[in-house]
Protein backbone atom coordinates (compact mmCIF):
# COMPACT_ATOMS: atom_id res chain seq x y z
CA UNK A 1 0.00 0.00 0.00
CA UNK A 2 1.35 3.89 -0.69
CA UNK A 3 3.00 5.51 2.21
CA UNK A 4 3.36 9.42 2.18
CA UNK A 5 6.21 11.18 4.12
CA UNK A 6 5.49 14.06 5.92
CA UNK A 7 7.52 16.03 8.57
CA UNK A 8 7.97 19.47 10.71
CA UNK A 9 9.39 22.89 9.05
CA UNK A 10 12.85 22.01 10.12
CA UNK A 11 12.70 18.69 9.09
CA UNK A 12 13.87 17.36 12.62
CA UNK A 13 10.38 15.21 13.30
CA UNK A 14 9.87 13.00 10.34
CA UNK A 15 6.97 10.22 9.59
CA UNK A 16 5.55 8.08 7.27
CA UNK A 17 1.62 6.94 6.92
CA UNK A 18 -0.33 4.68 4.46
CA UNK A 19 -2.04 7.24 2.17
CA UNK A 20 -5.55 5.73 2.76
CA UNK A 21 -7.11 8.24 5.62
CA UNK A 22 -10.21 7.20 7.06
CA UNK A 23 -11.46 10.72 7.25
CA UNK A 24 -10.73 14.31 6.94
CA UNK A 25 -11.76 17.02 9.15
CA UNK A 26 -11.45 20.90 8.06
CA UNK A 27 -12.74 22.27 11.73
CA UNK A 28 -14.35 26.25 12.13
CA UNK A 29 -14.77 26.07 15.82
CA UNK A 30 -12.89 28.64 18.15
CA UNK A 31 -10.01 26.58 19.43
CA UNK A 32 -9.52 24.90 16.06
CA UNK A 33 -8.87 28.52 15.05
CA UNK A 34 -6.55 29.41 18.20
CA UNK A 35 -4.53 26.74 17.96
CA UNK A 36 -4.05 26.26 14.44
CA UNK A 37 -3.74 30.33 14.05
CA UNK A 38 -6.01 29.81 10.91
CA UNK A 39 -9.42 29.73 9.95
CA UNK A 40 -9.44 26.23 10.08
CA UNK A 41 -7.63 22.93 10.85
CA UNK A 42 -7.03 20.35 8.16
CA UNK A 43 -6.87 17.43 9.89
CA UNK A 44 -6.85 13.41 8.93
CA UNK A 45 -7.43 10.92 10.58
CA UNK A 46 -6.37 7.04 10.26
CA UNK A 47 -5.45 3.79 12.22
CA UNK A 48 -2.85 4.26 14.45
CA UNK A 49 -0.94 1.07 13.05
CA UNK A 50 -0.69 2.47 9.70
CA UNK A 51 1.52 5.43 11.21
CA UNK A 52 5.17 5.38 11.90
CA UNK A 53 7.59 7.77 13.52
CA UNK A 54 10.89 8.13 11.34
CA UNK A 55 12.63 10.50 13.43
CA UNK A 56 12.39 12.91 16.04
CA UNK A 57 9.50 11.82 17.95
CA UNK A 58 11.58 12.94 21.06
CA UNK A 59 11.07 16.08 19.94
CA UNK A 60 7.33 15.88 19.53
CA UNK A 61 5.38 17.96 22.42
CA UNK A 62 1.70 17.48 23.07
CA UNK A 63 -0.55 20.25 24.73
CA UNK A 64 -3.61 18.72 26.56
CA UNK A 65 -6.42 21.37 26.95
CA UNK A 66 -7.56 21.16 30.59
CA UNK A 67 -11.39 19.38 30.54
CA UNK A 68 -11.46 19.13 26.73
CA UNK A 69 -10.39 16.81 24.47
CA UNK A 70 -8.67 19.11 22.20
CA UNK A 71 -4.73 18.57 21.65
CA UNK A 72 -1.92 19.64 19.91
CA UNK A 73 1.16 18.62 19.28
CA UNK A 74 3.95 20.36 17.62
CA UNK A 75 8.01 20.20 16.93
CA UNK A 76 9.72 21.81 20.16
CA UNK A 77 12.39 22.76 17.59
CA UNK A 78 10.43 24.70 15.22
CA UNK A 79 6.86 24.81 16.74
CA UNK A 80 5.14 23.35 13.32
CA UNK A 81 2.35 21.05 13.65
CA UNK A 82 3.28 17.16 13.89
CA UNK A 83 0.66 14.02 14.11
CA UNK A 84 -0.95 13.11 17.65
CA UNK A 85 -2.79 10.14 18.96
CA UNK A 86 -6.21 10.00 20.05
CA UNK A 87 -7.43 9.58 23.66
CA UNK A 88 -7.51 6.18 23.50
CA UNK A 89 -4.94 5.37 21.13
CA UNK A 90 -6.50 4.20 18.02
CA UNK A 91 -6.14 6.82 15.56
CA UNK A 92 -3.67 9.09 14.65
CA UNK A 93 -4.35 13.15 13.60
CA UNK A 94 -2.55 14.02 11.05
CA UNK A 95 -2.18 18.14 9.98
CA UNK A 96 -2.93 17.73 6.36
CA UNK A 97 -0.09 20.32 5.92
CA UNK A 98 2.89 18.15 6.84
CA UNK A 99 2.52 15.79 4.34
CA UNK A 100 4.95 15.85 1.30
CA UNK A 101 1.90 14.68 -1.12
CA UNK A 102 -1.59 14.33 -1.77
CA UNK A 103 -3.63 12.27 0.82
CA UNK A 104 -6.08 10.20 -0.14
CA UNK A 105 -9.48 10.42 2.16
CA UNK A 106 -12.30 8.49 2.03
CA UNK A 107 -15.04 11.21 3.97
CA UNK A 108 -14.14 15.02 4.21
CA UNK A 109 -16.52 17.21 6.52
CA UNK A 110 -16.45 20.51 7.40
CA UNK A 111 -17.11 21.51 10.79
CA UNK A 112 -18.56 24.06 13.04
CA UNK A 113 -19.25 26.54 10.17
CA UNK A 114 -20.99 28.57 12.14
CA UNK A 115 -18.11 29.61 14.02
CA UNK A 116 -15.58 30.41 10.75
CA UNK A 117 -14.54 33.69 10.30
CA UNK A 118 -16.41 36.09 7.73
CA UNK A 119 -12.74 36.97 6.20
CA UNK A 120 -12.29 32.94 5.05
CA UNK A 121 -15.56 33.08 3.05
CA UNK A 122 -15.75 33.34 -0.38
CA UNK A 123 -11.69 32.64 -1.12
CA UNK A 124 -12.39 31.91 -4.97
CA UNK A 125 -13.02 35.61 -5.17
CA UNK A 126 -9.81 36.95 -3.70
CA UNK A 127 -7.50 37.60 -6.33
CA UNK A 128 -5.12 34.19 -6.10
CA UNK A 129 -0.86 34.98 -7.20
CA UNK A 130 1.26 31.99 -7.64
CA UNK A 131 3.65 33.58 -5.48
CA UNK A 132 3.81 37.31 -3.54
CA UNK A 133 1.16 39.86 -5.00
CA UNK A 134 3.50 41.98 -7.31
Amino acid sequence: MPKLKGSCLCGKVTFEVVNAFDKMFLCSCDQCRQITGSAFASNLFIAAEAFNWLAGSDDVVTYQMPGRDISKSFCRVCGSGVPWSNGDGTKMIVPAGGLQGEPEVADKFRMFVAEQPSWSSNLDQVAAHRGFPP
